[in-house]
């Protein structure tokens, strides 16, 4: 082999010229520049590195002229050009001041012949016009990159021979980047200048933000300042004082030598943007694997980022492995040189989120291979197959890496409260020979699920490994947790105990999906079940919520008292002996399949003080909302007392039977809250007092829906009892009473229907096309009542009332009552709309129709004018209502007036 001749027998002229080449984005009448971003927390046992970067931000661009290569008898010059007339005061990029350079050549002309040249320049923290800079700089990097006047996807340009002739275009791709190198007498080999590997490599997105304005292809290779006397950082300080430059940067290169000695470039430019950089990370170049110790390097710089290519046997935690750097090529996959092997990082990971103990499953397609590039050996050849291996978890939690890149994680058990970062640890392949070290990507967990299982032996309480039984799931459990429950084999098994909840706290059950933070987990199935078969299923805390369980208790099914705010999506909520729902002061909202309950002590369900909205679903099904008994004397299938709050509660598909009242809604004077209450398709049976009852007596105005449900009674109870009270303020109620059957006993004492104002307030009621075939004293009766200035729109149309006679010493009454007042002197106001009613009373002495006015009130008929008679009246009345009869009350002498009555909106 031919020996190389050493670099003092090759004289050669390195002049490094830095004109501004800004585009007019960079041309900022002020010199100041933005802030450096500030500098990435040092990573700790549960942070992995690298931290995220901050976009690089160029403060503009300058070019570097390489002239003299390579020809006997040139002398080494270095020149700065003039700022000329124009002055570039206004220009940013950087000030370079030209320290020292090299060259030598290696190996055989045309075979394995290489020219290494290098150049070092002293940095000053100013515009290249001089102008200090205000800002303070950190890992000052020139980035090469391309611009419209270089060689197509290169950062090179101006490649001349020594007669000033084009050298050929394709030696620019064959120039690359290395770590400054001197001839090594000894050895006869290159070796390192130390201090000067400033050689630095980036993933290929790390670089995307410098495209544009001028720029058109930023390359994944640069240069980075240093200090330099401070050998722990790289900052440079800001408002240097004229002439004082704080860093130093040497740009290393190597390009092949041409066969003929006449064809080598004399004179070539490189182009770089030049950028702060956000992180401090040290570059391990391929010389520098057999030559160097960048670990060194590193830990002189406080632990800097170790960026490493292929052929690396740096194995340290936290490195960040790049595989190789595209030096010439468009973006992409498309490339014509690099320095590494066939892979490339593209983008640093960032962190992906879980949710401890749970599952986080992710594709090949968002998994670890998107982070990487695969390319061929040389243009034009077959991209290398990456392959993933993973190597488990910072935190011990569970990896399972695919080939592909996908993975499947699940933290270690417990982790997620508080917040903590584990890292996952893989390496990454391309099949020919280059295998990364330990990668680690982090994975942020927050938040927890803790999983039961009832045909579990044993767990941990993650996902695949749950506990047996879910009281183990609460005691592992903080205040904010999840805990799932899946449904086992159906049964309570090992269930058997009731579950108080912590604040903050979600229950969900297999019947409803589980997602956490935005990521569906488990579909939704059949409702998981847990019971307690001697006290309460389920005791709130405070801003609970439920979905997807069945809950069985005796002594109840959910309760709370000043529980915040309840979300619930309920299966079959059910209690053997007391309320199915005991709930007190607090925010509803929500639903359940259907609630059962049987209390002989109490109510079947107690809700007070409750705002927001709730609805029993039912199935679809007649009674698939369940039963409500409460056969204690007083008790209440279904007890409501908005007190100050807005309540809306819709009851389908239910049954109330043997209760005191089926349904009692009742507000006091001081009560300010609104009900919206509808009650559809449900059955209600042998209730002693009403089967729905109504009394409210506070300032909130309600809206009451009684549609398509069954009143029936082999006792005395009535049906639909409705009774504005001692009401405050202006509370105007509205209702609608429609599509019902009725058949009540007889024997009785209370009617069907009954919609009453009495005292203060107003009410809006539509009773319509409902069917009654038994009642105890009236099928309807609408009245306003007690004076107050109360005031009752009724709308009572299309409904049949009829009913077998009653016993002779309780026989029924009329079928439609409609009374004005109890006593003369009263100013009740009674507004009625009645037609196309068909009403029979099954005693001869009664009416399907009576009417009575108290002296004092106001009774306007639609229909009837001002003035009429009381047979004008009853002859209207029953025209109307063909082919009912019509009474007027013993004694009461009607004076109607004419008006328009408003019904319920």
């Amino acid at each position: 082999m031919r020996r190389p001749a050493p670099p003092a027998l090759r004289p050669t002229l390195l002049t490094l010229l830095f004109p501004a080449l800004l585009s007019a984005c960079f041309q900022q009448p002020t010199p100041t520049s933005p802030a450096p971003a500030p500098a990435s927390p040092p990573p700790t046992a549960s942070e992995p590195a690298p931290a995220p970067r901050e976009p690089l931000r160029s403060l503009g661009t300058v070019d570097l002229t390489f002239t003299g290569l390579g020809q006997a008898g040139e002398t080494l010059r270095v020149t700065t050009p003039s700022l000329g007339s124009s002055a570039l005061s206004d220009q940013g990029s950087i000030q370079l001041q030209p320290l020292s350079n090299g060259t030598f050549t290696t190996g055989r002309r045309g075979v394995d012949g290489v020219r290494y040249l290098y150049a070092t320049f002293l940095v000053r923290n100013a515009t290249q016009a001089g102008t200090a800079y205000g800002t303070p700089r950190r890992n000052l990097t020139l980035v090469a990159i391309s611009t419209p006047t270089t060689v197509a996807d290169t950062p090179y340009s101006r490649l001349q021979k020594f007669d000033g002739t084009d050298a050929a275009a394709g030696i620019a791709s064959t120039i690359t980047p290395t770590a400054a190198l001197q001839f090594d007498r000894q050895t006869e080999r290159p070796a390192l200048i130390a201090g000067a590997e400033d050689l630095q490599v980036f993933a290929e997105n790390e670089v995307a933000s410098l495209t544009g304005a001028g720029v058109t292809r930023a390359f994944p290779f640069g240069f980075v300042v240093r200090h330099r006397t401070v050998t722990g950082n790289r900052d440079l300080p800001a408002n240097p004082a004229p002439g004082t430059f704080d860093g130093t940067v040497t740009v290393a290169l190597k390009l092949p030598l041409q066969t003929n000695p006449a064809d080598d470039p004399f004179t070539f430019n490189m182009s770089f943007a030049v950028v702060d950089d956000s992180v401090t990370r040290v570059t391990e170049s391929p010389e520098e694997q057999t030559l160097g110790n960048v670990q060194t390097r590193a830990a002189t710089l406080g632990g800097a980022q170790l960026a490493l290519l292929c052929g690396s046997a740096v194995t340290a935690p936290g490195s960040l492995f790049i595989g190789s750097a595209t030096t010439a090529g468009a973006p992409g996959t498309a490339r014509t040189a690099h320095i590494g092997g066939d892979l490339a990082l593209n983008t640093v990971p960032p962190a992906y989120s879980a949710t401890g103990n749970v599952n986080l499953n992710v594709s090949a397609a968002l998994g670890l291979a998107r982070f990487y590039a695969a390319y061929p050996t040389a243009p034009g050849g077959t991209n290398a197959t990456l392959a993933f291996t993973g190597s488990g978890t910072a935190r011990s939690g569970n990896l399972n890496v695919a080939p592909t890149g996908a993975f499947t994680f699940t933290s270690r058990a417990g982790d997620g409260a508080p917040a903590v970062t584990d890292t996952l640890n893989y390496t990454v392949s391309d099949g020919r020979g280059c295998t990364s070290p330990t990668q680690g990507v982090p994975v942020n967990v927050s938040g927890r699920v803790w999983f039961a299982r009832n045909t579990a032996t044993t767990g941990d309480g993650r996902q695949d490994t749950p506990f047996p039984i879910l009281q183990a799931a609460q005691a592992a459990s903080a205040a904010g947790d999840t805990l799932y429950l899946y449904r086992g084999d159906g049964t309570t098994t090992r269930q058997n105990q009731g579950l108080t909840l912590k604040p903050g706290q979600t229950l969900v059950g297999e019947g409803a999906a589980l997602t956490v933070n935005g990521t569906a987990v488990l579909p939704a199935g059949q409702p998981a079940t847990f019971e307690h078969t001697t006290g309460t299923g389920l005791t709130l805390a405070t801003n609970n919520t439920v979905r997807g369980v069945n809950i069985r208790g005796a002594a109840g099914g959910v309760s709370g008292t000043n529980f915040g705010t309840f979300t619930a999506e309920l299966g079959a909520v059910q209690a053997s002996a007391g309320p199915a729902l005991n709930l007190s002061v607090g925010t509803l909202n929500g639903s359940a399949t259907r609630l059962d309950a049987q209390n002989t002590t109490g109510n079947g369900v107690n809700l007070s003080g409750l705002g927001g909205s709730f609805t029993v679903l039912g199935s679809g099904t007649s009674g698939s909302g369940g039963t409500l008994q409460a056969t204690g004397p007083l008790g209440a299938g279904l007890n409501l007392q908005p007190d100050n709050l807005d309540f809306t509660l819709s009851l389908n598909r239910m049954t109330f039977q043997n209760n005191a009242s089926g349904l009692l809604l009742a507000t006091q004077g001081t009560d300010t809250g609104r009900v919206t209450l509808t009650v559809q398709d449900s059955a209600f049976s042998n209730n002693s007092v009403n089967s729905i009852q109504i009394n409210p007596g506070g300032s909130g105005s309600g809206t009451y829906t009684v549609r398509n449900n069954t009143f029936t009674h082999t006792g005395t109870g009535g049906g639909l009892y409705y009774s504005g009270t001692s009401r405050t303020g202006t509370p105007t109620d509205q209702g609608t009473v429609t599509g019902n059957t009725f058949n009540l006993a007889p024997g009785g004492n209370a009617n069907a229907i009954t919609v009453d104002q009495v005292g203060a307030g107003a009410a809006r009621f539509a009773i319509t096309s409902n069917t009654v075939t038994g009642y105890g004293v009236y099928g309807i009766s609408v009245g306003a009542k007690e004076g107050g200035g109360g005031r009752l729109d009724a709308v009572v149309t299309n409904n049949a009332v009829s009913s077998p006679p009653g016993p002779v010493t309780s026989p029924n009454l009329d079928g439609i009552n409609v009374t004005v007042g109890t006593a003369p002197g009263q100013n009740s106001v009674l507004c009625l709309r009645m037609t196309g009613n068909t009403s029979v009373s099954p005693d001869p002495g009664f009416a399907g129709i009576v009417l009575r006015q108290r002296t004092g009130t106001t009774f306007t008929i639609e229909g009837v004018p001002t003035g009429a008679t009381n047979a004008q009246v009853q002859t209207a009345v029953q025209a109307s209502n063909a082919p009912s009869t019509v009474r007027i009350r013993t004694g009461a002498e009607l004076t109607p007036v004419t008006g328009t009555c408003t019904g319920p909106t």
